[in-house]
Parts: C-alpha cells; sequence; structure tokens
C-alpha cells in the first residue's frame, strides 16, 4: 500500500478522513460488560461510524439476520452464547462477514485458534482507545475493497461476454469500415499533435520568433524566454519520437511468453508504483494494492506486461481527482485472471464525453483530454497510443483489455471511476517455457 504523506502538520484524523471509504452500514458490538459497551461505543463514534450493540450471541444473531452491519466487534467470553459460537453461527448465513474479537487471552495458542475461526483481527484487553480506532480504520476499508471485489467480478463476467459480442461485431463490419478507421487514425493523429506542447507548439513559437527575431548581420538575436520554449518543446517531440520507437519495436518483435505464477506478475507493482512517488504525494492519492493468496499459472513475457502496467498506472494516476483513491484489484472470472485499476476521474467537460466513447480509447492516437504536461516524462507512448499499445501487448498475450466508466456503489456517496482491466488466461500446470 502507498499512501501520500505530504502535509505532515496535519492530524491523522484529518488525513483519514480525507481519505476515508467505508460501508455504510452500522457496527455491531458483540458485549456483555456495560462499560466495554459504552468504551466501545464512543470509538466507533469517534470514528464516524453507527453502532448497535448485542449483549451476548443469540441476540447478536437475531439483530443480524434482521439487518445487515459493516463488521462484528466481538468479544469471545459472554453469556448465553459466546462469541466463537456466534461467529461458526453466523459464517453459516454469510460467509463473507468480517469479524474482530476482543480476548484477555494473551497466548500464542489461544491467538492462532482465534486466527483459525476466519476473523479478519483480534484486540487483546484491556482496550485501548488509539489501537482500537486504527483496527476499526483498517478493517473498514477492507471491507469496502472486498465489496468492491465483489463488484468487479460480475461485472467483469458481463464485460467478457459484451467483449465478444463487440469484436464479433467489429470483424463483420472490419472490410467496409476500413477506409473510415483509416481516417480516424489521421484525424486523431493531427488533432494529438496540435495539442500540449510538441509539433503544433514549436511550429507556434517558430512562428513568433520569426516574426521578433533582430537581424544583427551574420547572427539573429531572439528571447531567451523564446528559446526555453523551443527547447522544452524539442524535449517532449524527442519523448514522442521514443515512444513511437518503443510502439514499432514491440509490434515488430514477438512476446516471449514464459509460464509463470501469477505472484511474479504482482510482485512488479509495488515498484512500478513507487516510480511514480513525486507524482502521488503531489495529488495526495491513496494508492491500494491487491494482497491475493490464490497463486495461478500464467503464460505472460514479464517486461511487456511491465510497459502494460506502467501505461495502466499512469492513464489512471493522470486523469484521478486529487485526494482520491488509486484501488488494484485481482479476481479470478471464467478461466482469466484479471488485473483491475480503479481511480476516480474529474469531473469536467472531459469526463462528460467518456460514456460513448469508451470503445475509441483504444484508437491509434485518440484522446479525450489534452495531454497532461506533468505527467509527459513518465509516458512509455505518446500520442495517444498509450492505451493501444496495452491492448496490443493483451492480445499478443491471448488475452483482452477493457477501459470504462463506472460509479462506485459502494461507499454512501455515488462516485464516477474509470476501470482499466487485463485479462490473462489461466493456464492449467507448469509447462515449459515457448514462445
Amino acid at each position: 500500500m502507498v499512501e501520500s504523506n505530504l502535509n505532515p502538520n496535519n492530524t491523522k484524523s484529518t488525513r483519514a478522513k480525507e481519505f476515508q471509504r467505508r460501508p455504510k452500514e452500522p457496527i455491531l458490538i458483540i458485549e456483555d460488560k456495560k462499560e466495554n459497551q459504552v468504551l466501545l461505543e464512543a470509538i466507533c463514534k469517534r470514528i464516524g461510524m453507527e453502532t448497535e450493540i448485542a449483549e451476548d450471541g443469540k441476540v447478536a444473531l437475531d439483530l443480524a439476520s434482521k439487518r445487515s452491519y459493516s463488521l462484528y466487534l466481538v468479544d469471545l467470553m459472554m453469556p448465553v452464547m459466546d462469541g466463537k459460537t456466534f461467529i461458526l453461527e453466523r459464517k453459516k448465513l454469510e460467509p463473507s462477514a468480517v469479524f474482530i474479537v476482543q480476548t484477555a487471552i494473551d497466548q500464542t495458542e489461544e491467538i492462532i485458534e482465534i486466527m483459525k475461526l476466519g476473523v479478519y483481527d483480534y484486540l487483546l484487553k484491556p482496550l485501548h482507545v488509539e489501537i482500537v480506532s486504527d483496527r476499526l480504520e483498517k478493517a473498514l476499508e477492507y471491507v469496502y475493497l472486498k465489496r468492491m471485489e465483489s463488484v468487479l467480478i460480475d461485472e467483469e463476467s458481463k464485460e467478457l461476454k459484451s467483449q465478444l459480442e463487440w469484436l464479433n461485431y467489429k470483424e463483420s463490419h472490419r472490410k467496409t469500415n476500413e477506409v473510415n478507421s483509416e481516417l480516424y487514425s489521421i484525424l486523431n493523429l493531427k488533432t494529438t499533435l496540435m495539442q500540449g506542447s510538441g509539433l503544433g507548439a514549436m511550429s507556434t513559437i517558430i512562428d513568433s520568433i520569426q516574426q521578433i527575431k533582430v537581424d544583427q548581420g551574420k547572427d539573429y538575436l531572439i528571447n531567451k524566454e523564446f528559446w526555453d520554449l523551443l527547447y522544452e518543446n524539442h524535449e517532449h517531440n524527442m519523448a514522442m519520437m521514443s515512444g513511437l520507437d518503443l510502439a514499432v519495436d514491440i509490434i515488430q518483435n514477438n512476446a516471449n511468453l514464459v509460464r509463470r505464477k501469477s505472484e511474479e506478475l504482482l510482485g512488479i507493482l509495488p515498484s512500478l508504483v513507487e516510480s511514480f512517488r513525486t507524482e502521488i504525494e503531489e495529488r495526495e492519492i491513496k494508492v491500494n494494492l491487491p494482497v491475493v493468496k490464490q497463486s495461478v499459472y500464467l503464460d505472460f513475457d514479464i517486461e511487456s506486461m511491465k510497459l502494460a502496467i506502467h501505461e495502466i498506472i499512469t492513464n489512471g494516476l493522470k486523469y484521478s481527482k486529487k485526494k482520491s483513491h488509486f484501488d488494484v484489484f485481482v479476481t479470478f472470472v471464467d478461466g482469466y485472471f484479471c488485473l483491475s485499476a480503479k481511480n476516480n476521474i474529474i469531473e469536467d467537460e472531459y469526463a462528460k464525453q467518456l460514456t460513448n466513447s469508451e470503445k475509441r480509447l483504444i484508437e491509434p492516437f485518440y484522446r479525450i483530454h489534452p495531454p497532461v504536461e506533468s505527467f509527459y516524462s513518465k509516458e512509455k507512448f505518446s500520442l495517444g497510443l498509450g492505451l493501444t499499445m496495452v491492448d496490443f501487448i493483451l492480445h499478443r498475450h491471448n488475452g483482452m483489455f477493457f477501459i470504462r466508466n463506472a460509479i462506485d456503489h459502494t461507499t454512501e456517496v455515488k462516485a464516477d471511476c474509470i476501470i482499466a482491466e487485463i485479462f490473462l488466461p489461466i493456464q492449467n500446470e507448469k509447462e515449459t517455457n515457448h514462445e
């Protein structure tokens, strides 16, 4: 997990409030002692969560049958029905329920037995306010992320079917639309070249220099500011040429697909995110990376996939709203390993175009937003080719790439977001390397 800490003078609670994402249901406190009920209720109120209280496991089961709770804060030792029995009974009806257990027993064997129940975390008595607050904050965000994963799995299954229909449609209309496709690419390239720094800006600067230059015989005298602008645009042009060279190199050379475990692919995420440390801190974005226990075999070229994931991170961070989250999820859908990146978008005129332009985002040279100058040094590709190359790389891997806009329904306040997804087919067993 990468977390921005730009303003060290801010209090922890202020930063937490800025980045707060949590379910809307209350916490169910299951505790028989009145003094602990009061303490836990006050802590939950302090972090902005509503609560309900059950004095034993039997009452808690009855309450949980009537409404949903974000998580269960359970005391192990209670009359009528103890915490362990409650957890086992509730898991039968709600397998995904999240439990935090309170216990006064500080013994390794007992702690291991508690964790075997499938609980999220445990708290040792006597309870400390700061520790309880911190554990609850983390647990609530965990609930949010797990619900987001569940939503993604449903949407990804639908997206796979939709993509197959789209591919069939494209193939049936390919020949009749070849001329239009080439025309769109030319128009996209023209628009891209004229946006931001680069050839379009360079032409304007040269025109300005031509008008204001001072003829000194064998030399021309020009304004220093204009020269600095010209050189800056030259650097942008060199970056564009480098991106084109890289794209051509990828297209002309076959990917070296090697069968590896999925954790090897996930292992590149921390270093890729770390390379964006400056941009993350400037925008005060919190990046959440996945913790995945399941391991599968995938066929992939590690260098190609680094480029693809780097581009997805670049695209996500570049268009993220300030003081927001960038979430990476891993799911397993219909025989595919799926890595998804979600970012909250800036709500502007460009965002309104996304709904009608999703399918065009992978077209060569196509852009909705103008270039973000602060990211030009981070872009491996340029000219609006980034997502095109991600799509190409995934097809080389017999996989798929989608990017779509969505609405985040997992919190009380709905928010527009973009989800980029790469799908790689899961392989049955380890085999020798192949191309």
